[in-house]
């Protein structure tokens, strides 16, 4: 699984004057060219040199997620220079927000159990520090002892507090 053929400077080369030489033949000189073409044309050179880095292990799609390229030519490329059985995978990515907005509603099916951080860091899938960091702020939390926490209903405590 990988490249089906090297891509090396020359490839990139190749596929520049190519590229350039279609958009200057549409537009009658490389000046002319509009800046969502050259954009584009950009992106395509920037993924054959993130193509010509990637090792064939792991998912291609995985190596490609952080560079922003937009999925037609990540697949036409991929279609281009790797093995079939590559498959370009665009699942959108687990927002930090929508996993402490989960984090936050698992609290509410457990109100008044105690957890320990380590517990807490395994249901929030945040690191140790970040899990730490949001319990202590948060009001759906009460520190026992070190390590120790019991998940509160925060909006229950709210309305104690008003009513004291």
């Amino acid at each position: 699984m990988g490249l089906t053929q090297p891509i090396t400077d020359e490839t990139i080369r190749a596929e520049h004057s190519v590229l350039w030489g279609k958009a200057e033949q549409e537009y009658g000189d490389m000046f002319k060219v509009p800046f969502d073409v050259v954009f584009d044309i950009n992106n395509r050179l920037r993924l054959l040199n993130v193509l010509r880095s990637w090792d064939g292990s792991g998912r291609v799609s995985s190596h490609l997620s952080a560079y922003m390229i937009p999925k037609d030519i990540v697949e036409e490329y991929v279609a281009r220079f790797c093995d079939a059985d590559v498959v370009v995978d665009d699942s959108p990515k687990e927002k930090r927000s929508d996993k402490y907005d989960a984090f936050i509603e698992w609290s509410k099916d457990h109100v008044f159990e105690q957890f320990t951080t380590e517990q807490l860091v395994e249901v929030s899938k945040f690191s140790y520090i970040t899990t730490l960091k949001f319990i202590q702020e948060s009001p759906h939390f009460r520190k026992i002892k070190k390590g120790l926490w019991e998940v509160r209903d925060a909006k229950a405590d709210r309305e104690a507090e008003k009513n004291r």
